[in-house]
C-alpha cells in the first residue's frame, strides 16, 4: 500500500472515530428506568469508550503524521502542502479532544445533564464543571479545581448550548 493510500485510510479512521465520539456524546441515559448504581455503571462505561476512542485517535494521528512525512520526503518538496495537511490534522485532533472534554464534568467525569443539578456551569476563570460538583468544591476549597484561582458561589454561571443539552 502506498503512503498516499495509507494517509487516506488513516483519515477515514479519524472520521469514523469523530462520528463515534459524537454518537456517544449524544447518547441519552434513561434515568427513570435504571437504578443510580446502573446509571453510574453506564456513565463509567460510556466514559471508558470515549477515552479508548481518544487514545486510538491519538495513535492514528501519530501514524498519519509519520506517513505524511514519509510521503512528502519521497515527493518533490512541497512545504505549503505538507504544512496545510498538518494544520488540518491538528484541527481534527483538537475538535475530537474538545468533544471528549466538553461532554463531561472535569471533577466527576460524568456527562452533563439537564436535570438533577449536574448542568453545565462555568466559573469566572472559564473552566467548565457540573453544577453540584463545583459548588461542593467551592464550599470546601474556595478555589477553581483546575487553575486554583479564588472562586465564590456567585462566580458560577450556567452555560446554555449543545453541551448543556447532553444527558
Amino acid at each position: 500500500m502506498s503512503s498516499a493510500e495509507q494517509v487516506l485510510e488513516l483519515l477515514e479512521q479519524l472520521e469514523k472515530h469523530e462520528e463515534e465520539l459524537e454518537r456517544l456524546e449524544q447518547e441519552p441515559t434513561e434515568e427513570s428506568i435504571d437504578s443510580p448504581e446502573e446509571q453510574v455503571r453506564k456513565l463509567k462505561e460510556q466514559h471508558s469508550q470515549m477515552m479508548l476512542l481518544s487514545t486510538q485517535r491519538r495513535r492514528i494521528f501519530d501514524q498519519l503524521q509519520q506517513e505524511i512525512t514519509r510521503w512528502s520526503r519521497s515527493q518533490q518538496p512541497s512545504f505549503f502542502g505538507e504544512h496545510r495537511l498538518f494544520t488540518e490534522l491538528r484541527t481534527i485532533s483538537h475538535r475530537l479532544d474538545r468533544l471528549t472534554e466538553d461532554s463531561t464534568c472535569s471533577i466527576c467525569l460524568s456527562p452533563w445533564t439537564t436535570e438533577n443539578g449536574h448542568h453545565l456551569v462555568a466559573l469566572r476563570c472559564g473552566h467548565l464543571f457540573g453544577s453540584n460538583c463545583i459548588h461542593t468544591a467551592i464550599r470546601r476549597f474556595h478555589r477553581c479545581p483546575i487553575c486554583r484561582r479564588r472562586a465564590y458561589h456567585t462566580d458560577v454561571r450556567r452555560i446554555y448550548g449543545r453541551g448543556s443539552v447532553t444527558q
